[in-house]
């Protein structure tokens, strides 16, 4: 008999998955009947006794049967949880389920999901969520294809273009999909499930196409290797009495309580020997004190907690095998390999990366990549001192550390204080990068707008009649600013092409202050000028720029003004008559 398919359940923010879950979690087999719901770790199974009994009514209208032993979902829904639970070559989710509001449609994260699926070749449901909230739906059946019916023809309407509406987001990332129940090809076409997550409405159904799906394509992936245990560690976490644990999601091969453990790190491949396998207790129990069932053996798909003799470095996300003596050997092989197959690509100089899992690192990093962001070092585990003494010493830019899914030590949170060091943490991977993106360009502008303030700007200046403060030494006068921008440390020239001096500083009403803009009637203090000799009362005066100040306007050009720009036409023929190369100084 096959295993049972292990599903994981993603989606955007409040699209619905949480509920979903726990809709299908709560189901309505109480606690102690037989096909009763057991949660394992980090997993909740549905056996086929309740798959049938949810199922009921729709597995007798279509005469069909279920043969696959139940289902498995992955407890945490997201991303996050669906990276994790890689395998060499793909996912260890058999099937995913993509919650869509129906509302809201492809959001940022739907888009993040469906790439991610895409990249490992696990095919999808997709549940289109919150039906209920459609104007004038109404809830009479479980199942949605008999509710379908009794809804008024303008809310069948309304339903069909949402539909339709979806169809067309979802084609722009060559998802061809479809209402499960128009689906010709399953194979070829996406099947879109309408459902309520809050009402149940559409469960049965949706619960029917993933066993459908599961049973009738998915048969190769289904069947259970002998040998060695697979799986990939979800989680580790410190139990009392037993030190370091991993709680585990086993996909294939057996679990033996007498195995060799080997398990992956961050330095490579390490064995131990297995103390102990524990089960959770049924359902109410472990949600109230975590007590375990310590088993023999274990057989796949399940969710065990294993404790080791030595599990040190042992990282979320990292493949494990179980093995006997004679197997050892292959099954060190076999999680180098898939720790090599995940293994990034860094330079000298960049940003630190932080996920906490190797699975989550890996999405992050695809992603990190794509967006051209440099990148020295990429690992598993909570930020630490040692990530910031690493960035402290970077170009502005690449002061910063990405923090997927994951926090600080204590140590790390001090430094990154002290340092001023920029965190971008979140377990949504766009608004990482977006945050980064958005930061990265205000420093930009910081740095456009600072250089700019250390360049001449293009300015051109009358000298007001009855204005003079001072002849020389310097020179104090009163001047308009007919076009452009005086900055402070500007050289000045008359029309001519002829120096005249320098601006020392510029006041308004008493006030220095670093430029004057156009309009404005302010007293400019200028060295080596002196008024009645080469500079007289109503004359005009030009910046002096130089060929630096010149390329530098230039590339600083969005960051000035028109005034600025036509002022600037003006300086450049003038200097252009009297020296041709001056744009080469």
């Amino acid at each position: 008999m096959p295993r049972q398919p292990i599903l994981s359940v993603l989606g955007h923010v409040d699209s619905g998955k949480t509920t979903l879950l726990d809709d299908i979690r709560e189901s309505k087999i109480t606690e102690g009947e037989a096909g009763g719901i057991t949660q394992m770790i980090g997993a909740t199974e549905v056996p086929i006794e309740t798959l049938e009994d949810v199922c009921g009514g729709l597995l007798d209208q279509l005469e069909a049967d279920i043969t696959i032993p139940g289902l498995m979902f992955i407890d945490t829904p997201g991303h996050a949880a669906f990276s994790s639970l890689r395998k060499r070559g793909g996912s260890i989710s058999d099937i995913a389920v993509v919650v869509i509001d129906i509302e809201d449609g492809v959001q940022p994260q739907t888009e993040e999901a469906l790439q991610i699926l895409q990249e490992t070749n696990t095919p999808f449901v997709v549940a289109l969520n919150k039906i209920d909230k459609l104007n004038g739906w109404r809830t009479e059946k479980e199942l949605f294809t008999q509710n379908i019916q009794l809804q008024q023809d303008h809310v069948k309407q309304q339903l069909d273009e949402k539909i339709y509406e979806l169809m067309g987001e979802l084609n722009e990332y060559n998802v061809v999909a479809d209402r499960f129940d128009r689906v010709d090809n399953f194979q070829q076409k996406a099947a879109m499930v309408p459902i309520s997550a809050k009402t149940g409405e559409g469960i049965p159904e949706l619960l029917m196409v993933i066993a459908g799906l599961s049973q009738n394509y998915l048969a190769d992936e289904l069947e259970i290797n002998e040998g060695m245990g697979r799986g990939t560690v979800l989680e580790v976490s410190q139990e009392k009495g037993l030190g370091t644990t991993i709680n585990v999601i086993h996909y294939d091969g057996t679990i033996n309580k007498t195995d060799k453990l080997v398990y992956g790190t961050a330095s490579g491949v390490k064995v131990t020997d297995i103390r102990a396998l524990l089960e959770p207790r049924p359902l109410q129990e472990i949600r109230e004190d975590k007590h375990y069932n310590e088993v023999d053996t274990v057989t796949p798909a399940s969710g065990v907690k294993i404790s080791g003799k030595d599990l040190e470095g042992v990282i979320a996300g990292a493949p494990i095998r179980t093995c006997s003596e004679e197997e050892l050997e292959e099954a060190k092989q076999e999680v180098e390999d898939e720790l090599e197959a995940v293994e990034f690509e860094t330079k000298t100089h960049g940003v630190v990366v932080k996920a906490d899992s190797l699975g989550s690192l890996e999405a992050l990093m695809r992603v990190v990549e794509e967006s051209d962001i440099m990148v020295q070092k990429a690992e598993v585990g909570p930020i630490n001192k040692g990530d910031v003494v690493d960035v402290q010493n970077e170009e502005a830019e690449n002061q910063a550390i990405f923090a997927f899914n994951t926090g600080m030590t204590d140590q790390g949170e001090l430094a990154v204080k002290d340092k001023d060091i920029n965190v971008f943490q979140s377990d949504v991977i766009y608004e990482i990068i977006d945050n980064y993106t958005e930061w990265k360009e205000e420093l930009e502008r910081k740095r456009r707008e600072e250089a700019l303030s250390n360049t001449s700007r293009p300015a051109k200046i009358r000298l007001m009649p009855d204005h003079v403060f001072r002849s020389s030494n310097p020179a104090v006068v009163g001047v308009e600013i007919v076009e452009g921008v005086l900055s402070t440390g500007s050289s000045l020239m008359d029309e001519e092409g002829d120096r005249i001096g320098r601006v020392k500083s510029i006041q308004e009403q008493q006030e220095s202050i670093d430029e004057a803009n156009k309009g404005d009637e302010v007293a400019v203090s200028i060295t080596n000028a002196t008024v009645g000799r080469n500079i007289e009362e109503g004359d005009i005066l030009l910046s002096d720029i130089t060929g630096e100040d010149y390329r530098k306007l230039q590339e600083l050009e969005d960051l000035t003004t028109a005034g600025e720009k036509k002022v600037l036409e003006e300086i450049v023929e003038l200097k252009d008559r009297k020296d041709p190369h001056w744009k080469l100084g």
